[in-house]
Parts: C-alpha cells; structure tokens; sequence
C-alpha cells in the first residue's frame, strides 16, 4: 500500500523569528520585514501606522534575515540564510498595477558537510566592504562576498571558510570606522582547572583580508568580567556587551566601563533583545525574559572634540511580550516580534501613563508555540479548535474558528422580533427599518450612527407585517396580516389597498418583486400585477393543500418580472413551479420519500436565485435541512435535487445582493448574491465554480435578516438574535477567526468536559513571570482548593515550599470564567490530563489528572500521582490518588478504563467503585520515554521519545498488551496519530513527518511485525500534537472528501496544518501536477524536492507518500493558459500518460481547498 497523504496550511506560522528595517520596496519606503519562519512579511510605515503590503513564501525556515545597502544603490536588499543552509540576497520592485515582485539577485547553497551545523546560527553584515559573516559549524566561519550582488540577474552565492580558533562562539558583529572590515566576537573557555566552577569569557576582534579570502587577529583582547555575556553591540571606537544582569563599555587599551543591573538581579531573567533608537548610538531599548523593556542611556562629556561615555543608566520603561526580536522605527514607536506571545507595536511615551512609558498601539496574534489542543463541536455553532498556546506570563487559551466573520457597526435592543426588512424613502440609501412583531409594525429611521422610532401615515402598525418593500416608481408595498397597501409619496399616502373578501381569514404567506405580488390566505392563491398608482389582481386560484412558502423573484437580477413563481405546500411536503399570469402548474416536486410525513419536514421558505448565471430553487425545511434544484425556467421544471443539512430548528432564507468593491482606484462596484440561512447555525450559501458553497457565520442563532445598503456603513446586513438587531459587514471570503484568553501562566495541557461543558486545563504560576496586566487566570476562579496527599513518601519529598504553583483550572466554555482552582502540591506538576467514564460507572464522568515530582537537580523524576475527581454541576470532589514512580506524560481512555504513558511503560488501569481506587490491570515496559498515546479500538499507538512508532493490542481474554508492529528506525519524535487501521504518522524534532504501514494482510509474522516507514516528509515545522478532525463541518453536497479522514496539526511555531487522504488516483495526478509545479520559480531559486526531502541527524531520504497541498492550490492563480501547459504532458508510476483537464483538476483543488 502506497502512502496517499495531502498537506495543507491552515495558518502560517504567526512566532516572530527575525526582524529588520530598511527602504525595501522603495528608495522612499520605509519597510518593516518580520520574519515568522517559511515566510516573511513586507510592512510599510506611514503616518497610519503599518500596512501589510505583501506576504512572502520561502521554501526554508527563515534562520537569518537582514536588510543592508549594497554600495552604489539608493534602496536595501535583504540576506535571508535557512536552516537548510540556502542562502539569498532578495531585492523588490514596485510593478505598474501596485504589486510587489521578489526578485533573487543572489543564491546558493552554504552548507558544510564536513562538520554538523550547529543550533545557534550567528550572521553579521558590513555592506561598505561588501562581506557577510556566517558561523554555522564549530571552528569555521564562511566568508561571502557580495560584489556584483546588486546585478538583475541572479547568480550563484559564493563562499569561502576560514578557520577560527575560537570555540562556543556567543555572539558576533562587525565594527564600524575601521579600513578593513573588522569583527568583534564573544566565546567562552571552559575553567581551566576543577576548583574553577564557571566559564571564563573573552572578547576578540579580527580583520578581513579581502584579497587573501582569509582573516587575522588583531590585538584587541580581554577577558570579560561581567556574568555570562551573550550581546555585542558594536559602536564606532567601543563596544556594548550585555550580560546577564550587568552592561559594560569596552574600548580598546581602556579599562571597561560597567553598570550593574539591580533591576535584573535574579537567577532567571536576562537580556534577550536589543535595539537601537538614535543613529549615533546613544540610547538602545533592551527586553529579558520576563517581558520587561528597559531604555540603556550612554551619558557623554565632548572631550578633545570627541565625545566621551562617562556613565551609563538603565530605566524600565514598561511590559511587553517576551521578544528577542525588537526594532525600532520611527518617531518613538517600536515593533515588538515575540516567539511566546503577541507581537505589538508601541510608543515610547516620554511621561509614564498609568505606571507605564509604554502604550500598545496593535497587537498581532502569534498562536505559538501550541503544546496541546481539543477540537469541540460548540451547541450546532460549528467547530472550534482550542489551543494551549504561549509561554510563561503570555500563555494563552486560543479559539479558532473557520467561518465568515461579521463586522459589527450597530446594534438596536429589541426582542421578540417576527421579520425585518430595509426601505429607502427619499434616499438611494437605505435608511428605513420596518421590524414586524406579533399583532403590530414598528418602523426605525436610521441616520449616520443614530436610530429613531417613527410613524409615517401610509403604514398600518397595528398588524403584523408579512412583507414590505421598494417596488416600481418609488412606491412602496407592505403586505400584513389583514391587508395589502401600496404606498406612495416616500410613505405619507395610501394608494390602495387590498383586503380579502373574507375579513376573517388572515393572509398568511406572501411575495412580491418590482412589478408583481401574490399572497396566499389558507389553500388560495391570489396574483397581482403593480404599476404606477394601480395595484390589480390577475388571476386566482386554490389548491388541494395549505401555501407553507412562496417565491416571484426574477431569476434574471436585471429583470422586473418574472414568468415563474414557486410555492412550497403543508401536508403534501411538496414544491411547484406555476406561470404566471395565468398560475397553471408546471411541474410538481414531492420534498419527502413518501412514508416520512413528520410534519417538522414542512419547507419553510422557497427562493429562485441565479448563482453563475444558473438557476436554481433552493428550499428550507423546518427541521434544519436545505434541498435545492437546478430550476429550467423555460418549462418550469425542477431537477439534480440536492440536500444539504445545515442547523436543527426551522431554517429561512433571504436573498442579499450586496455591491462590493473590486478595484480600489476606480471605485467599480460589482453584484455579488448570496443566499443567508437563517437558522441555530446560520450560514451563507454561494457559488463557486458551478457548485453551491455553505459555510458557516460566525454568530450564533439568528431569527431574521435583511440587506441594509446604507450610506454610512456600505453594504451591509440586519440580522435579528435573540438579544436584538445587529447592524454588521460580512466578510468576503471564509477565514480563520481567533479568539484569545489571556492565562497570565504557562498552560501546558487541556481536556474538554462535554457533560459540564468546560475545559480543564493544568497551568503552572510563577511570580516571576507574573504580569502587570493579566492575573493569572488559578487566582480569580470560583472555587479554589488544595490537593493533599496520603502517600508518605510524597509527603515528605513535597514538604518545602517553592515560588512556583501547579494548578488544576476548570473554565466555564460559554463565559470563559475559571470556575474551579485545585492547587498541586509543592515541587508538583501536572503533565496530562483526560476526562472519562469508566466501565464499572458509564454514567459518572471522571477527570484524571497526572503529575510529577520536579526538583531541577534531578535528571529524572521518580514520584508522581494520578489524581482522580468528580466534577458535577459546577461542584469538584476528589475522588482518590495512586501514585507512580515516573512522570506520567500521557493518557487517555481505553474502551472504558484509563491507559497513561508512564516513564517507558504503558498502564492500563481500571476504576473500583467499591473501593473508590484505580486498579492496575496490566502494564507493557517500552524503550526510553512514551510521550504520546492514541487510541483505536482496541490498538493502541504509542511513540516513543527515541524509538519511533510502537502498535499494541489489547488481549481481553488474558488482560494484557501484545507488541503487534514497530517501527525499527530511531527516530526523536515528538507526536503521533491514527490514519486507520494500519496506517500512522508521527513527528519528529527535525521538523519531518514519517508515515508508516502495518500491512496486517502478510503472510509472514516479520513483515506483520514491522512498521513500514512509506511516507517521508519535511514540513519545516516541529509538530506538538495531532487531533483528528477538521475545522469545517458542512461542504458541498457533490462533495467527495470525507471529513472524517482529516487531521489537524500544530506546532511550535503556530503553524496549523490539516492532513487528507486521498484515493489512489486522484493522489496519482496530483503528484504529476506537483513534479510539474515545482519547476515554476521560488524565491531565493530553493529547489521544491530539497525543500521537501526528509533530512534528520539520523539519515536523509527524497520526500515521497506527501503531496504539498500549498503548491497544488498554487494551480487555481495561474492563468488559462498557462493551467493547460502544466498539465500538458502529465505523468504517473512507470511513466504512464494521465489524463485530466483543467476543469477537473480546478474543481478537485477547490474542494480540497474549501476544507481549510
């Protein structure tokens, strides 16, 4: 069996890894460039603040990006270096039509192969001598040279390695007024003798020779007094160098000057970034590990015309997210690139405002790292996806949502409301709303942002309205429950009005377009036609059941009547098309199978719509379904039924056609016609590409809506809830929505309770990285409680207290408030966590909590607990504990009883009801760590931390775990999943995924004893944890993806990726299509197949079982022409001719592409 794997992004990475300023786009730009691993983005400052102007694929993890001048040019390059060892020099030119284009002025390959690369990569630039610095092995430096650099066409990059004697070399920059180029270094030397407990630390230079390719000493060298130097900040005859809590001035044949740093005095915290803020050096922003930013200040005395550092000062200016990576702008704001948190962008304020010179200006969400996540089906509202994301003060609980998003502008308090529609009354704007309640009408003038109730004479209040409308000659028709009125003279005067001969049956359904009405009271059916003052009844006539629905909207948008209408009818569940003026049936549709006659299957609304230019009928049912036909409007005939379900309770739909604008410089405008589900799901329904598309908005239950095309908000739409009308924007397209609850501590694990409906999660408090502006979430819960323990040896290993908290916290799902706080004990951390019912008790749920005994002078932990509690309507009672003699680092449940990774073994525990204990049924030892278990039936997947992949079986009859398939190749992994029955994946630390089979169909014991490894992969991103599932829960009816074989990813750097499977053909093309994609041009001239080729400490292999779902979908951008010359000649296995075309490939790319 081949691997027939599909990848895709969801979200890019969203961790900052590198940042740089330069004149990038433009001569005149001013360019802010974050990196965030296999992509960077372009900003433009300006006095708006800063805009993404583009969005750069980089096929590597962005390790090194630096802007620099090349001599002879007015604009900056950049000089990207990825952890494959790639290296490039990019420049950009403005296009005419405002696009960016990348070009590659230089490229290469820069590895060594002699030597293993080291982790912490060092690069430093002098763009006047035109040399670049790279440390990436231990005792060699590469020398690139960058003349001809700047040429259009992209050449090769060359370099050349120099020996350097230096070992643990810590950071690395070039010094600015010398006539060589000349380097500046700090490295380390360890204690010469045993009585010497720390490092000594030394600070050298070296000059380049140019000529030689070589490099040599140069007699500036000390030793450095200060605690573990990490920073070099170069200065025109000294330098900066930033220790842990100490700063010193160093000058050539001068005594340093130093500054302690009290406010930095403590073990853990430390310089992590710099920045300069004037161009002379005099003032640099510094951030530490704990999210602080301090202003360093070089105090100068003019000494023999120079200036001389006399003192150096160092002010807190405020908190932050943790960064490495900051830079300042312009005009006293910075950027904020954070691998933990949100990146921000700030003022400096030069007078504190609320204890802080700091002010938040933007924030930019960065879900990393995710250490853990649960995908839960929220109440019929769609799926979401919560992620254990951030580190230590910016942890946080993320929410992430697909869907169309709704842009808020107003919202009117009222409740209870039957139907809403829009008016424009002396205004090509809408600015009327008339809202229909039982037994009367209220209307609403809306003018800019405020909202008045009136009473224009023409309207009848005191029924409920079924209808109203614009219709021909600036008229206006409301239809009621006891009467038609067309209205005239912007809604002052009654021109006619219309009332069944019988007063005392109601109108009870109705339609109408520009030129056209009907309405059905009971079985009887009446039409009209509507001009100028003139409102006529045409024709009549009764049917053998109850109207539920009806429809007279042209099919044709353009036109103002329409030959057709439809209704829906009670009892006989049915669907007709009539012509009109005449009402002759044309063609009769039953919506049922025949034998179901529930009657919550009645059809609550019926539309015509045109979607591309082709008609269809779409019909609501009552109990949450849509059924729809393509609609032949020549012979009124109904065919290629489909149905799609949607929510529960009884769905309506309305027709918006909003404009929406499609270019920004000439202001055109475009129709653009959806259909809104109303419903306890709403959702939108549209066309893409001949197939009609559902995806879900962002809200919850809505009654009722309309179009509101006003003047102030644009194209927008009135959507009545349960807590009244909301005035918003849609969005465009479907996109990731991400919510955010700040944790203020590291939360490391979480478990969603479905019967109490919350999440459980552990977190970790410590007062060191508590925050200013977020209390840490264990502090502010209901109900808080400790967790004693019985076990005497515990007890005792626990008994000193410690400035770091272990919690237990329980968050309410729909308030997000903490409702219970369990704190651990003492050097106790919590390490899994899983909320069950066990066999013996299937109808009390249980949340299991593992933890470990953590002192940091041990290399192992020994101790540890599993902690069992009873959590019920809002109430926590601990039920019992076990302990263990290793960290418990996963768990899950198993067919009913509890199965944790502990240490190298695999527990298997059952629950005595009796005896209110866990009961230890078997247990299975492994290698060296089980770090992650999944589950399938009675399989059991395990990955352990060196040993790859392991598949048990449980044997019932005998109670005990049997080795089935394992996979021999050592791998460091780090997760693992269940594809099916026999096929699984894992990651490993190298950032590469590996697929592997059990082909459980041998004949021989050894091959059904091994874990084929089919699939290689290097994603590029170092993958945490797997969830099966996927964000979107409705697709198209012609759909032929099932969701149900999708798995959602994600990692450290906050990367959610999905996982497909495909079948074997359309796999087959899809992988021609790639080969032939990949020969298109990437930035920085990277090859697709190196990107891609599994590469790890272990062994190297081509990458293969994977196809690289975000080059596929580049497909759907190329244009015609150049679709039909890539799959032209498109090949499979053994070089066999595949045959596709350019509509079949889009339409199976847009599917894939639908489900991200």
């Amino acid at each position: 069996m081949a691997a027939a794997n599909y990848i895709v992004t969801v979200q890019r990475p969203t961790a900052v890894t590198a940042v740089t300023i330069g004149h990038f786009t433009s001569s005149t730009d001013l360019n802010l460039l974050v990196a965030k691993n296999t992509h960077f983005e372009i900003y433009l400052m300006s006095s708006e603040g800063l805009k993404l102007v583009k969005d750069v694929c980089i096929y590597g993890r962005i390790a090194i990006m630096k802007c620099f001048r090349p001599p002879q040019s007015n604009k900056d390059v950049v000089f990207i270096y990825t952890e494959k060892h790639h290296g490039m020099i990019l420049d950009c030119k403005k296009s005419a039509n405002d696009q960016y284009d990348i070009i590659t002025k230089c490229h290469g390959i820069l590895k060594d192969f002699i030597k293993l690369p080291i982790r912490a990569i060092l690069c430093a630039i002098d763009a006047k001598h035109g040399i670049i610095v790279l440390r990436i092995v231990e005792g060699l430096l590469k020398l690139i040279y960058l003349k001809d650099s700047t040429k259009e066409l992209s050449k090769t990059m060359e370099s050349y390695n120099v020996k350097v004697d230096e070992q643990n070399i810590i950071d690395l920059q070039f010094l600015p007024g010398y006539q060589k180029p000349t380097f500046a270094l700090i490295h380390s030397c360890h204690p010469d003798s045993e009585y010497q407990q720390n490092n000594k630390f030394f600070f050298k230079t070296y000059q380049i020779e140019m000529k030689d390719k070589d490099i040599s000493k140069t007699s500036w060298k000390q030793e450095i007094d200060i605690s573990e130097p990490a920073i070099i900040i170069p200065g025109e005859d000294s330098c900066i160098v930033i220790g842990r809590n100490a700063v010193a001035l160093y000058k050539e044949n001068d005594r340093p000057l130093e500054l302690e740093l009290p406010l930095l005095d403590n073990k853990v915290t430390g310089i992590i970034g710099h920045c300069s803020i004037d161009p002379n050096g005099g003032r640099y922003l510094l951030s530490d590990w704990c999210g602080k930013l301090y202003l360093l200040v070089l105090e100068c005395e003019k000494k023999n015309g120079s200036l001389i550092v006399t003192d150096m000062k160092l002010n807190l200016l405020g908190e932050t997210s943790v960064s490495e990576n900051i830079i300042y702008l312009d005009n006293g704001v910075a950027f904020i690139g954070s691998r933990s948190g949100d990146s921000q962008l700030i003022r400096l304020l030069p007078e504190p405002r609320n204890g802080s010179h700091l002010e938040i200006l933007e924030s930019y969400t960065n879900l990393g790292p995710i250490l853990d996540m649960c995908i839960v089906d929220i109440e019929r509202q769609g799926r979401q996806l919560v992620t254990c994301s951030g580190f230590s003060k910016d942890s946080s609980l993320r929410i992430v949502r697909t869907g169309i998003g709704i842009q808020e502008h107003a919202s009117i308090d009222l409740r209870n409301i039957k139907g809403i529609w829009s008016l424009k009354i002396s205004s090509k704007w809408d600015n009327y709303l008339v809202i229909s309640f039982f037994e009367q009408t209220r209307m609403f003038y809306l003018q800019n942002d405020e909202v008045e109730e009136v009473e224009l004479t023409g309207f009848d209040f005191q029924h409920q309205t079924l209808l109203c409308s614009n219709i021909i000659a600036d008229q206006i028709l409301q239809i009621t429950t006891h009467s038609i009125r067309l209205i005239g003279n912007n809604g002052k005067d009654l021109i006619v009005e219309w009332k069944n001969s019988n007063q005392n049956n109601e109108i009870t359904v109705s339609t109408c377009n520009a030129t056209q009405c009907l309405c059905a009271i009971g079985n009887e059916l009446h039409y009209f036609e509507i001009g100028q003052s003139t409102f006529t009844e045409i024709s009549k006539c009764t049917l053998p059941y109850n109207i539920a629905c009806m429809d007279v909207t042209p099919v044709n948008y353009n036109e103002e009547r329409s030959n057709l209408c439809v209704i829906g009818l009670w009892t006989h569940i049915s669907v007709w098309t009539l012509r009109l003026p005449t009402l002759e049936v044309q063609h009769k549709e039953p919506l049922t199978n025949g034998r179901d006659t529930d009657r919550y299957t009645l059809p609550r609304t019926v539309i015509m719509v045109s979607f591309d230019s082709q008609p269809y009928v779409v019909v609501s049912l009552a109990d949450g379904p849509i059924i729809y036909f393509l609609l032949d409007v020549e012979q009124g005939l109904l065919y290629e039924r489909k149905k799609v379900s949607l929510g529960t309770k009884p769905t309506t739909l309305t027709l918006c056609r909003n404009e929406t604008a499609t270019n920004d410089s000439t202001h055109h405008q475009q129709q653009r016609t959806v259909l809104f589900a109303c419903s306890d799901r709403p959702s939108v329904i549209y066309s893409s590409n001949q197939k009609l598309m559902f995806s879900c908005v962002n809200l919850h239950e809505v009654i009722c809506m309309c179009s509101f095309n006003s003047e102030l908000y644009g194209s927008s739409l009135t959507l009545v809830t349960e807590n009244g009308v909301v005035i918003g924007k849609i969005d465009d397209m479907q996109k990731l929505h991400i919510g955010t609850i700040n944790l203020g501590e590291p939360v490391r694990r979480i478990a969603y309770h479905e019967e109490e409906k919350s999440y459980v999660i552990l977190t970790q408090s410590t007062e060191l990285f508590h925050s200013d502006r977020v209390i840490p979430i264990s502090q502010h819960a209901h109900q808080t409680i400790d967790c004693p323990t019985k076990i005497k040896t515990i007890k005792e290993k626990t008994q000193h207290p410690i400035d770091q908290q272990d919690n237990i916290v329980i968050l309410d799902q729909h308030t997000l408030e903490a409702r219970v706080s369990i704190k651990l004990l003492s050097h106790e951390e919590g390490m899994s966590v899983c909320i069950l019912n066990f066999t013996d008790e299937i109808n009390m749920s249980y949340i299991i909590v593992g933890t470990a005994i953590v002192y940091e002078d041990e290399l192992e932990q020994k101790m540890g607990r599993l902690l069992v509690f009873h959590y019920n309507d809002g109430k926590i009672n601990f039920v019992t504990e076990k302990d263990i003699n290793a960290p418990p680092h996963t768990m899950a449940k198993f067919n009913g009883k509890l199965i944790v990774g502990i240490g190298n073994s695999i527990h298997l525990y059952n629950f005595s009801p009796n005896n209110q204990e866990l009961v230890l049924i078997t247990q299975y030892t492994g290698y060296f760590e089980t770090l992650q278990l999944k589950i399938k039936d009675d399989f059991v997947l395990f990955c352990d931390m060196m040993k790859s992949l392991t598949v048990l079986r449980y044997n019932l009859v005998e109670n005990k775990f049997e080795e089935i398939a394992h996979d021999g190749h050592p791998l460091w992994t780090m997760a693992c999943e269940v594809i099916d029955d026999d096929t699984f994946i894992c990651s490993e630390d190298a950032s590469n995924l590996i697929s592997c089979h059990k082909d459980s169909g041998s004949t021989k014991e050894s091959e059904r004893k091994q874990l084929k490894e089919l699939g290689f992969y290097h994603l590029g991103e170092t993958i945490n944890v797997f969830c099966p599932g996927s964000l979107i829960t409705q697709q198209s009816a012609q759909s032929s993806i099932p969701l149900q074989s999708c798995i959602l990813m994600a990692a450290i750097s906050g990367y959610i990726g999905l996982l497909i499977q495909l079948t074997p053909h359309l796999y087959q093309i899809l992988m021609a299509l790639q080969l032939q994609l990949a020969k298109l041009p990437s930035v920085g001239k990277i090859d697709h197949a190196t990107w891609r080729a599994f590469e790890s400490e272990m062994h190297t292999d081509v990458s293969c079982g994977f196809i690289d779902g975000d080059l596929i979908e580049l497909y759907l951008d190329l244009s015609k022409d150049m679709k039909q010359d890539v799959i032209r000649n498109l090949r499979g296995e053994n070089n066999v001719e595949l045959h596709t075309t350019v509509d079949e490939l889009v339409k199976a790319i847009e599917e894939l592409s639908r489900i991200h």
